[in-house]
């Protein structure tokens, strides 16, 4: 081969060599948090439990007939397909940055906790009850519970009694006129961690991501300094309601709890959670709005933050006497987490801190003031509160997640030969099923603004 030929294929493979090597290396500073296998608390205990002797749901429900089938409606009931789509979104990035498959099985520890019992994780969610997601002995067989600590912090005795709220056949002191729970399938004892504690619920709902010690969901701490926690209301009132009912076909009518866990994916429970008011102040050059935004009923901040960053927004329109739209403002109630380079995430692997919180506290009304001046001709103000279950920066804004991708998961390199590794379990109908979640109206107020006097007067307001 000639010299001059040879320049150039000499010059193509330094520059091949130099973009592989950029791919595996990155060209930033290196995250080692990203490629480190985590420190879960109690994994050794995870490790010991048999994800076999977990009673399917469906076994349950062949007595607890209204039970499941709340459940199985419920967000507890489809957590698997939300677990899918973590497993898309996360192992993919993970897996192209050569993180180990630790990261994971932190999802799922919440999602689909039987899914990393056991020896051997079940990953790839193969079996039946890794399926079942948070399914009815994840609960039922819990026997203590750590909120305020890494994801999924419950111990778990499967092979003894099933627990709840009311007195069984393992209790050895039970009040005179109270009624057994008793069950021909399995044992029953009465738990404190399920008569109207929260301690059970804070185990998922205020988790710490253990490589850079940041909540990934608050909902706990929220309700925990709350006027609600004072006042004895916990999770299980909202999120469980009481009513009177048979346990099973045999059973005697007494007081039960809906398994149905309305949160934010349930329209009517959402426009239940915060009220807004307007009134207008006239002055010379214009109006004065206040709109008066209060987290009423929920129990937790609104909207409960976590890293998927649910955005709570008040929306006011100003129109003339024709209709026309004169004046537009918004306001945002969210929770923000920015990287080390200070730029706005979704994602837990690469929040540094949380860079503003102006989510709605628990019966603390906000006043925003806006300022209409008159030379627009405004006639009437409109203000809606709308929920978003999925910021748009999780649901819309494609090309901020490109950019998130080549701008932050590049730094780290890509492993190339793993690139195909997970791809061709990605579901695009289950990714936009779970992201197209529709936004909810939580409520509107509207006020008409007084026209200007125009006639000057000695005795008339301004």
């Amino acid at each position: 081969m000639s010299r001059r030929r040879a320049l150039p294929v000499i010059g193509l493979l330094v520059a091949t060599s130099l973009a592989v090597s950029l791919t595996y290396r990155g060209w930033g500073p290196e995250d080692p948090t990203w490629r480190a296998g985590l420190d879960y608390p109690n994994l050794g205990e995870y490790q010991t439990l048999d994800p076999g002797e977990l009673t399917p749901a469906a076994t349950c429900g062949g007595c607890h007939t209204q039970h499941y089938a709340e459940w199985a409606e419920s967000g507890m009931g489809k957590s698997s397909e939300l677990s899918y789509f973590l497993i898309d979104l996360y192992r993919t990035s993970l897996d192209l940055r050569g993180a180990p498959d630790e990261g994971v099985a932190q999802c799922l520890h919440c999602h689909a906790p039987a899914a990393v019992m056991g020896s051997e994780p079940d990953l790839d969610m193969a079996l039946e009850i890794s399926q079942e997601g948070v399914t009815c002995d994840i609960c039922h067989t819990a026997a203590q519970a750590w909120a305020n600590d890494a994801p999924g912090m419950i111990h778990w005795d499967p092979s003894g009694p099933k627990r709840g709220p009311l007195y069984g056949t393992r209790d050895i002191a039970v009040p005179d006129g109270e009624i057994l729970a008793v069950s021909p399938f399995h044992e029953t004892v009465k738990s404190d961690l399920h008569s109207g504690s929260s301690e059970l619920c804070g185990a998922c709902h205020m988790s710490l991501w253990p490589t850079n010690a940041l909540p990934i969901d608050w909902t706990y701490a929220e309700w925990k300094r709350s006027p609600w926690a004072e006042e004895g209301v916990g999770c299980p009132q909202c999120h469980m309601t009481p009513y009177e009912g048979q346990a099973t076909a045999d059973s005697p009518v007494r007081t039960l709890h809906r398994h149905t866990f309305p949160g934010g994916g349930q329209e009517a429970f959402v426009q239940s959670a915060a009220e807004i008011s307007l009134e207008s102040v006239r002055h010379f050059a214009g109006h004065e709005v206040v709109a008066t935004v209060e987290n009423t009923r929920a129990g937790h901040s609104f909207p409960t933050g976590n890293a998927t960053a649910p955005v709570v927004s008040l929306r006011l329109t100003a129109t003339d006497a024709r209709g026309e739209v004169v004046f537009e403002d918004q306001r945002d109630y969210r929770l923000v987490y920015v990287d080390k380079d200070g730029d706005v995430t979704t994602d837990p692997t690469v929040a540094f801190k949380v860079a503003q919180d102006t989510t709605l506290q628990p019966r603390e009304p906000e006043h925003e003031h806006f300022f209409i001046a008159n030379h627009l001709g405004a006639a009437d103000v409109t203000a809606e509160l709308v929920y978003q279950r999925w910021s748009e920066e999780v649901v819309d804004n494609h090309a901020a997640l490109v950019g998130e991708f080549f701008g932050r998961y590049l730094k780290e390199g890509v492993r190339l030969h793993r690139l195909p590794a997970h791809f061709d379990k990605l579901d695009p109908e289950v990714l936009d099923r779970v992201r197209s979640h529709p936004t909810t109206i939580v409520d509107t107020a509207a006020v008409s603004l007084r026209p200007r006097r125009r006639v000057p007067c000695d005795d008339c307001p301004l």
